[in-house]
């Protein structure tokens, strides 16, 4: 089963995962939203069901997986069908993409890191918010990838990969803050660094 089929499949279970978890996910928009400046024209790729766009503002996202897709618009977001590793945009199209948990779902980063930085503006910020697999819980997720299916075929990553190759696609990070350091359905700290929370987010400015 490819990764989209995955997601046409389980899109309500996706996003019945974020009513079962509110505080969690609080605890990850707040980690965001202390990393993402001011923007204007903004993208999320790997909209999913919208649920981190309708909360940051984003109004645009690009999404393979067409119930995914559904979700999201109801939110309100405007969604084009689309994958990561052929954007279809113009080059300098936006100042801010976000790209929040999609970077597991993919084998490779490089391409998509290059992409994004082909659809920002020179002076614009890829946002990401990530499994950080070096953390204290990303043993539970290796564990958990034989039972759970969203992350059977997941390509988890660590922070300190994640800056490498944002470093060579020609990004500057400029700040990163992390969270959820227990699956307790509870408000989490939001810390700077990274390396205790599961949940990264950072800020890098095209170079």
């Amino acid at each position: 089963m490819s990764r989209i089929e995955l997601f046409d499949e389980l899109a309500d279970e996706y996003d019945q995962w974020f009513d079962d978890n509110p505080l969690i996910v609080a605890s990850e928009i707040e980690a965001l939203r202390q990393v993402t400046p001011p923007f204007e024209k903004a993208l999320e790729v790997g909209v999913g069901t919208g649920r981190f766009a309708e909360a940051l503002g984003i109004k645009l996202g690009v999404e393979p997986s067409q119930p995914m897709a559904a979700y999201a618009r109801a939110r309100g977001i405007e969604v084009i069908s689309g994958v990561a590793e052929a954007l279809p945009f113009e080059d300098a199209s936006f100042d801010a993409v976000f790209m929040i948990t999609v970077d597991c779902y993919l084998p490779e980063v490089a391409p998509i890191f290059e992409e994004c930085r082909r659809v920002l503006t020179a002076d614009g910020h890829l946002i990401m918010g990530h499994v950080d697999i070096d953390a204290p819980l990303g043993e539970v997720y290796l564990q958990a990838q034989d039972q759970d299916p969203f992350y059977r075929d997941a390509c988890f990553r660590g922070t300190t990969e994640i800056l490498a190759e944002l470093d060579k696609a020609g990004f500057e990070v400029t700040v990163i803050r992390q969270t959820v350091y227990s699956f307790e359905n509870t408000l989490q700290e939001v810390r700077e660094g990274h390396g205790d929370g599961a949940f990264v987010a950072l800020c890098a400015n095209v170079r």
